[in-house]
């Protein structure tokens, strides 16, 4: 054994050094902490024994293993384990019960897939890129792992839970945040569980190619107007004049109306970004008469809180409800897709809003700060649901600035409705709308 102090311009260094040849090969290096002669020899003696057994590891994967917490400083974390840990690491801002269930759901779907495909590997740090890839592929193809879903019972209801079965593939909107959910709980428990690599991070996701919801026409909400009845009515009037989403509606608070600047200000419970949305005349007589029948309630729309705080879904049954028995129509089929998907319920308002505060020429930065979006790219989306036709509509309704239409001499305000609707169809060039309207000429 050779272990030494370094003589340096100052004079022998503090720690002592150590240099041994081990199957041809030198090491070398400082014994740290290591200022007395018994304790140098002691350090070297133990790096020669690491030496050694490292020099008889026969592969790759047995070197990981058998060092793996020598060399990332983790410890032994189960799979079933993971999630929960990782749910208790801090961060940028608390998780609400919703995003709680859906991580929980996500990894439980995991744990299952690998319990019985791989019944061996228990350890989060023994997982694998070839794992993941399996999973994430299973996802896409045919959906979750376990099917089985259990019912789930109203407040007050007297049956006992039912189980049924999942049908139809995922979208590739819901394959993504499995993928996310999954690739959060590896990374939070990266260092604790000595990883080697987070298996999901490098497996690409899938291009989002949604639907998106479609806002309401002029002529179904004057149709909704008269056929609504006063449960329905206030979550249409209030989502479409605040394009406020589903539980801000229905949980929206006394506290935060101010009828006497006519301002509401909200901490919107998805994104917990604050709005102050200006109230409209609409809306303020709507509040008014409501505050001489709830102003003894905490919120505006007590039975709406009520079913949203228990029953949520049950919002989005009445409205859909509704609006089908009045002909319009709430769901389309998409291809690759099982399932018809939503494009028209209470989530719609927000896009209605959008969409009209657009035609009307709203600025931009306005709309996105009372629809509370991080993204303005997500206010331009909703904003895209205005038809060539209706924007064709509203700017003929703006001044000949010089007079004379260029077309046919006449002043653009005194044209005939019939000339300008024919002008209309016409440089849409749908063959459809022509047939409607000759047809509408011969009744």
């Amino acid at each position: 054994m050779t272990v030494f102090k370094q003589k340096t311009t100052k004079g022998e260094t503090k720690d002592y050094h150590y240099r041994f040849m081990s199957n041809g090969k030198n090491y070398q290096g400082v014994c740290k902490g290591c200022t007395l002669k018994k304790a140098a020899l002691e350090y070297e003696k133990n790096i020669k024994a690491k030496v050694k057994e490292l020099s008889q590891q026969k592969s790759v994967k047995a070197l990981i293993d058998n060092f793996r917490q020598d060399m990332t400083g983790g410890s032994d974390i189960l799979i079933a384990d993971a999630c929960e840990l990782s749910l208790k690491k801090p961060r940028h801002k608390q998780l609400t019960e919703k995003p709680i269930k859906l991580k929980r759901s996500c990894w439980r779907d995991f744990t299952e897939y690998m319990q019985s495909k791989y019944p061996d590997i228990t350890k989060l740090a023994d997982v694998r890129k070839c794992h993941a890839e399996e999973y994430i592929q299973l996802l896409r193809t045919s959906g979750r792992f376990n099917k089985q879903v259990a019912s789930k019972l109203k407040k007050y209801s007297k049956g006992k839970p039912t189980t049924y079965k999942r049908t139809g593939n995922l979208s590739n909107r819901t394959c993504n945040s499995y993928h996310q959910e999954l690739s959060e709980v590896c990374g939070k428990m990266y260092d604790d569980a000595g990883m080697i690599e987070n298996p999901f991070a490098r497996i690409p996701k899938l291009k989002n190619e949604t639907e998106s919801r479609e806002a309401f026409t002029e002529k179904e909400l004057k149709l909704i107007g008269k056929k609504a009845d006063g449960f329905v009515k206030a979550i249409f009037l209030i989502g479409v004049t605040t394009a406020l989403r589903k539980g801000d509606i229905c949980t929206l608070e006394w506290k935060e109306v101010n009828l006497k600047t006519d301002l509401i200000t909200r901490k919107t419970l998805k994104t917990g970004r604050i709005v102050e949305i200006p109230i409209m005349a609409p809306l303020r007589s709507f509040l008014l008469e409501q505050y001489d029948q709830t102003n003894h309630s905490k919120y505006v729309l007590p039975n709406h809180a009520e079913m949203y705080l228990n029953n949520p879904s049950g919002i989005t049954w009445k409205v859909k409800t509704f609006l089908e028995s009045i002909g319009i129509k709430t769901t389309k089929k998409v291809d690759g897709r099982d399932r018809a998907i939503s494009i028209k319920d209470v989530h719609s308002l927000r896009h209605t809003f959008c969409y009209y505060a657009g035609v009307y020429g709203i600025p931009f930065l306005i709309v996105k700060d009372i629809v509370g979006h991080a993204s303005p790219l997500m206010t331009e989306l909703y904003q895209k649901h205005a038809e060539n036709s209706i924007k064709r509509e509203k700017l003929m309704k703006m001044p000949d600035f010089l007079g004379m239409s260029a077309n046919t001499g006449q002043p653009l305000l005194e044209a005939e409705p019939e000339r300008t609707q024919l002008k209309e169809l016409a440089d849409s060039a749908d063959i459809n709308k022509i047939k409607q309207a000759i047809e509408l000429l011969m009744i």
